[in-house]
């Protein structure tokens, strides 16, 4: 389609180029951006050992791909990292988005996760950030 849209305005430069006049053209040239995080919210469930939240999102592109949840702990090694696929959300701008981190099997300590999120054109969103202690 681009190739066809530059040969017609080829054409149409050399037709016009002796009749003295001016042609301008204008070419539309698509906004790419990449999703972010405009809030998000957790809470710690000391009795059931798990991290339980929310992330509200606006993807200008209507391409969210997937969700990225990565835990570090205190000597920052990555304990845990989950991408998850928003396959549900393609063709939405804006959103809330559930995750959990179950730290069942974390040793004491106190932890770091980070949350983004990816469109399919590979953009990533601005990361949050979170902490909770076992």
């Amino acid at each position: 389609m681009k190739r066809f849209i530059l040969v017609m305005m080829s054409l149409l430069m050399l037709l016009t180029a002796g009749c003295g006049s001016e042609v301008t053209f204008v070419v539309p040239i698509p906004f790419l951006a990449a999703p972010s995080i405009t809030y998000y919210q957790y809470s710690q469930d000391s009795a059931d050992l798990f991290v339980d939240g929310t992330v509200e999102f606006s993807a200008p592109g209507f391409d969210l791909n997937t969700i990225t949840v990565s835990t570090v702990d205190s000597r920052g090694m990555v304990t845990e990292q989950t991408v998850t696929s928003l396959g549900a959300f393609n063709g939405i701008s804006y959103g809330t988005i559930p995750f959990s981190i179950d730290y069942i099997s974390y040793r004491p300590d106190t932890y770091t996760f980070t949350i983004y999120l990816t469109d399919k054109a590979g953009y990533i969103s601005n990361p949050v950030y979170g902490s909770f202690r076992v």
